[in-house]
């Protein structure tokens, strides 16, 4: 258990001195969806823009999901006139 939680505290330490390593490790937990892109973002000590940055820098495309045609289609006819 105490082992364990001196494990931790290295690893820590080493992804600290380490930001590189740290940024490709937080960018490998996000890709597999066990970080949200905001916790990413903060991990590394980036913005959620500059993350997107770095994330399209690398070639990483990011996945969203958006509405479908015909319910964007409905909402511009109740924006415009």
């Amino acid at each position: 258990m105490k082992s364990q939680g001196i494990r931790e505290e290295a690893l820590v330490l080493y992804l600290n001195t380490n930001p590189a390593l740290k940024l490709d490790g937080t960018i490998a937990l996000w890709r597999k969806r066990r970080l949200s892109l905001a916790k990413a973002a903060e991990i590394v000590g980036l913005t959620v823009p500059e993350f997107k940055d770095v994330l399209a820098a690398r070639g990483v495309i990011r996945e969203t999901e958006g509405k479908s045609a015909k319910a964007m289609d409905e909402k511009l006819k109740d924006l415009l006139p």
